[in-house]
């Protein structure tokens, strides 16, 4: 039971981090109409701490890739644009 108690009250607090690191980017981002920016701060850090507290939730941002790999074509032997 403690236990339980432990792990409830540890995603409470990355939950709560998340949230807080999500707010202080979007605001770091967002310019309202009227042209003078909310928060003005290098979003860096914000930006890891955001990345490392996903992580923590088993969250992965990013692309998804088919992990295809880059295709090489070799065209010395082509005559594509050459009159």
């Amino acid at each position: 039971m403690e236990e339980e108690k432990d792990s409830k009250v540890e995603t409470i607090v990355k939950v709560s981090i998340l949230i807080w690191s999500a707010a202080l980017l979007t605001l770091s981002y967002w310019e309202p109409p009227s042209g003078k920016k909310i928060v003005d701060f290098d979003p860096t850090f914000i930006a890891s701490i955001f990345s490392a507290s996903t992580a923590s939730l088993g969250l992965s941002i990013g692309k998804k890739g088919n992990n295809k790999k880059d295709v090489i074509v070799d065209n010395k032997n082509s005559k594509s644009g050459i009159k």
